[in-house]
Protein backbone atom coordinates (compact mmCIF):
# COMPACT_ATOMS: atom_id res chain seq x y z
CA UNK A 1 0.00 0.00 0.00
CA UNK A 2 1.30 3.43 -0.92
CA UNK A 3 0.98 5.88 1.93
CA UNK A 4 -0.02 9.55 1.81
CA UNK A 5 3.57 10.85 1.99
CA UNK A 6 4.64 8.65 -0.93
CA UNK A 7 1.68 9.92 -2.96
CA UNK A 8 2.78 13.49 -2.22
CA UNK A 9 6.34 12.69 -3.30
CA UNK A 10 5.02 11.15 -6.52
CA UNK A 11 2.84 14.22 -7.09
CA UNK A 12 5.93 16.42 -6.78
CA UNK A 13 7.99 14.17 -9.05
CA UNK A 14 5.33 13.93 -11.75
CA UNK A 15 3.99 17.48 -11.33
CA UNK A 16 0.49 16.01 -11.29
CA UNK A 17 -1.73 13.79 -9.18
CA UNK A 18 -0.57 10.16 -9.53
CA UNK A 19 -3.24 7.69 -10.66
CA UNK A 20 -3.72 3.94 -10.45
CA UNK A 21 -0.56 3.21 -8.48
CA UNK A 22 -0.16 -0.46 -7.66
CA UNK A 23 3.43 -0.59 -6.42
CA UNK A 24 6.77 1.20 -6.19
CA UNK A 25 9.21 -1.52 -7.32
CA UNK A 26 12.31 0.67 -7.71
CA UNK A 27 13.66 3.42 -5.47
CA UNK A 28 16.77 5.55 -5.78
CA UNK A 29 19.68 5.43 -3.33
CA UNK A 30 17.97 8.16 -1.27
CA UNK A 31 14.82 6.03 -0.98
CA UNK A 32 12.59 8.03 -3.32
CA UNK A 33 10.42 6.31 -5.94
CA UNK A 34 12.07 5.88 -9.34
CA UNK A 35 9.53 3.57 -10.98
CA UNK A 36 5.89 2.94 -10.22
CA UNK A 37 3.57 0.21 -11.45
CA UNK A 38 0.18 1.45 -12.63
CA UNK A 39 -3.02 -0.55 -12.93
CA UNK A 40 -4.10 -1.19 -16.52
CA UNK A 41 -7.74 -0.29 -15.92
CA UNK A 42 -8.23 3.34 -14.95
CA UNK A 43 -10.05 4.02 -11.71
CA UNK A 44 -13.38 5.84 -12.05
CA UNK A 45 -13.25 5.49 -15.83
CA UNK A 46 -14.13 3.08 -18.57
CA UNK A 47 -10.67 3.42 -20.05
CA UNK A 48 -7.41 1.54 -19.91
CA UNK A 49 -3.80 2.58 -19.47
CA UNK A 50 -1.28 0.25 -21.11
CA UNK A 51 1.85 1.89 -19.65
CA UNK A 52 2.54 -0.35 -16.67
CA UNK A 53 5.98 0.83 -15.57
CA UNK A 54 6.27 4.59 -15.16
CA UNK A 55 9.59 6.38 -14.59
CA UNK A 56 9.04 8.98 -11.86
CA UNK A 57 12.56 10.25 -11.09
CA UNK A 58 12.65 13.87 -12.34
CA UNK A 59 16.40 13.81 -13.02
CA UNK A 60 16.28 10.55 -15.00
CA UNK A 61 13.27 11.82 -16.94
CA UNK A 62 15.18 15.00 -17.79
CA UNK A 63 18.31 13.15 -18.85
CA UNK A 64 16.40 10.65 -20.99
CA UNK A 65 14.45 13.49 -22.62
CA UNK A 66 17.81 14.98 -23.59
CA UNK A 67 18.84 11.67 -25.17
CA UNK A 68 15.56 11.52 -27.08
CA UNK A 69 16.08 15.09 -28.29
CA UNK A 70 19.45 13.95 -29.68
CA UNK A 71 17.75 11.27 -31.78
CA UNK A 72 18.55 8.24 -29.66
CA UNK A 73 15.15 6.57 -30.16
CA UNK A 74 16.04 6.20 -33.85
CA UNK A 75 19.69 5.34 -33.15
CA UNK A 76 18.80 2.60 -30.69
CA UNK A 77 16.14 1.26 -33.07
CA UNK A 78 18.76 1.09 -35.84
CA UNK A 79 21.20 -0.71 -33.53
CA UNK A 80 18.55 -3.28 -32.58
CA UNK A 81 17.46 -3.73 -36.21
CA UNK A 82 21.07 -4.60 -37.10
CA UNK A 83 21.42 -7.29 -34.40
CA UNK A 84 19.27 -10.45 -34.42
CA UNK A 85 19.92 -11.18 -30.74
CA UNK A 86 18.82 -7.67 -29.71
CA UNK A 87 15.73 -8.06 -31.89
CA UNK A 88 14.82 -11.27 -30.06
CA UNK A 89 15.46 -9.62 -26.69
CA UNK A 90 13.19 -6.71 -27.61
CA UNK A 91 10.34 -8.99 -28.67
CA UNK A 92 10.73 -10.96 -25.43
CA UNK A 93 10.73 -7.71 -23.41
CA UNK A 94 7.47 -6.64 -25.07
CA UNK A 95 5.95 -10.06 -24.35
CA UNK A 96 7.10 -9.97 -20.71
CA UNK A 97 5.66 -6.48 -20.32
CA UNK A 98 2.28 -7.58 -21.71
CA UNK A 99 2.23 -10.67 -19.48
CA UNK A 100 3.05 -8.59 -16.40
CA UNK A 101 0.25 -6.15 -17.24
CA UNK A 102 -2.25 -8.98 -17.72
CA UNK A 103 -1.12 -10.43 -14.38
CA UNK A 104 -2.26 -7.25 -12.64
CA UNK A 105 -5.86 -8.09 -13.54
CA UNK A 106 -8.17 -10.76 -12.22
CA UNK A 107 -9.75 -13.28 -14.56
CA UNK A 108 -13.06 -11.55 -13.86
CA UNK A 109 -11.68 -8.16 -14.94
CA UNK A 110 -10.20 -9.66 -18.12
CA UNK A 111 -13.43 -11.46 -19.00
CA UNK A 112 -15.46 -8.30 -18.38
CA UNK A 113 -13.13 -6.24 -20.54
CA UNK A 114 -13.21 -8.86 -23.29
CA UNK A 115 -17.00 -8.86 -23.29
CA UNK A 116 -17.41 -5.08 -23.19
CA UNK A 117 -14.55 -3.72 -25.29
CA UNK A 118 -12.57 -5.98 -27.63
CA UNK A 119 -10.21 -3.15 -28.62
CA UNK A 120 -9.20 -2.39 -25.04
CA UNK A 121 -8.94 -6.09 -24.25
CA UNK A 122 -6.61 -6.53 -27.22
CA UNK A 123 -4.40 -3.62 -26.08
CA UNK A 124 -4.14 -5.07 -22.57
CA UNK A 125 -3.36 -8.59 -23.79
CA UNK A 126 -1.32 -7.93 -26.91
CA UNK A 127 0.50 -4.60 -26.64
CA UNK A 128 4.05 -4.34 -25.39
CA UNK A 129 6.08 -1.69 -23.65
CA UNK A 130 4.05 1.50 -23.30
CA UNK A 131 1.14 0.02 -25.26
CA UNK A 132 3.00 -0.43 -28.55
CA UNK A 133 1.50 -3.04 -30.88
CA UNK A 134 4.58 -3.44 -33.11
CA UNK A 135 6.96 -5.57 -31.04
CA UNK A 136 9.86 -4.49 -33.23
CA UNK A 137 9.17 -0.85 -32.31
CA UNK A 138 10.30 1.58 -29.66
CA UNK A 139 7.80 4.09 -28.33
CA UNK A 140 10.04 6.11 -26.05
CA UNK A 141 13.16 5.55 -24.00
CA UNK A 142 11.51 6.49 -20.68
CA UNK A 143 9.12 3.57 -20.52
CA UNK A 144 11.70 1.07 -21.77
CA UNK A 145 14.13 2.30 -19.13
CA UNK A 146 11.51 2.03 -16.38
CA UNK A 147 10.86 -1.57 -17.48
CA UNK A 148 14.60 -2.26 -17.48
CA UNK A 149 15.02 -0.88 -13.95
CA UNK A 150 12.37 -3.31 -12.73
CA UNK A 151 13.67 -6.53 -14.30
CA UNK A 152 16.85 -5.86 -16.31
CA UNK A 153 15.56 -7.69 -19.41
CA UNK A 154 14.79 -4.80 -21.76
CA UNK A 155 17.53 -4.18 -24.36
CA UNK A 156 16.35 -0.63 -25.08
CA UNK A 157 16.52 0.12 -21.36
CA UNK A 158 19.97 -1.47 -21.12
CA UNK A 159 21.24 0.62 -24.05
CA UNK A 160 19.65 3.72 -22.50
CA UNK A 161 21.46 3.02 -19.23
CA UNK A 162 24.76 2.76 -21.10
CA UNK A 163 24.05 6.10 -22.77
CA UNK A 164 23.17 7.69 -19.44
CA UNK A 165 26.46 6.47 -17.97
CA UNK A 166 28.41 7.75 -21.00
CA UNK A 167 26.65 11.13 -21.29
CA UNK A 168 26.19 12.03 -17.63
CA UNK A 169 27.79 11.53 -14.28
CA UNK A 170 26.14 9.08 -11.91
CA UNK A 171 23.10 10.41 -10.10
CA UNK A 172 24.08 11.85 -6.75
CA UNK A 173 21.14 11.36 -4.37
CA UNK A 174 22.15 14.38 -2.30
CA UNK A 175 22.16 16.66 -5.34
CA UNK A 176 18.92 15.52 -6.88
CA UNK A 177 16.77 14.74 -3.81
CA UNK A 178 15.47 18.32 -3.66
CA UNK A 179 13.39 17.44 -6.72
CA UNK A 180 11.70 14.70 -4.68
CA UNK A 181 11.88 15.79 -1.06
CA UNK A 182 8.77 17.28 0.50
CA UNK A 183 8.96 20.68 2.14
CA UNK A 184 8.97 20.92 5.93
Amino acid sequence: MIDKEEKEILKKQLDREPRNIVDIPVRCAAGFPQVIVTAPILEDSDGIFPTTFWLTCPELNYRIAQLEDQGYVTRIKEKIDADAQLQEELIKAHEDYANYRVGLLTDEELNELQGENQGQYRVIKESGVGGIMDFEGIKCLHTHYAHYLVNQNNPVGRLTEQLLKNEYVELNPEQCKEKCQLEG
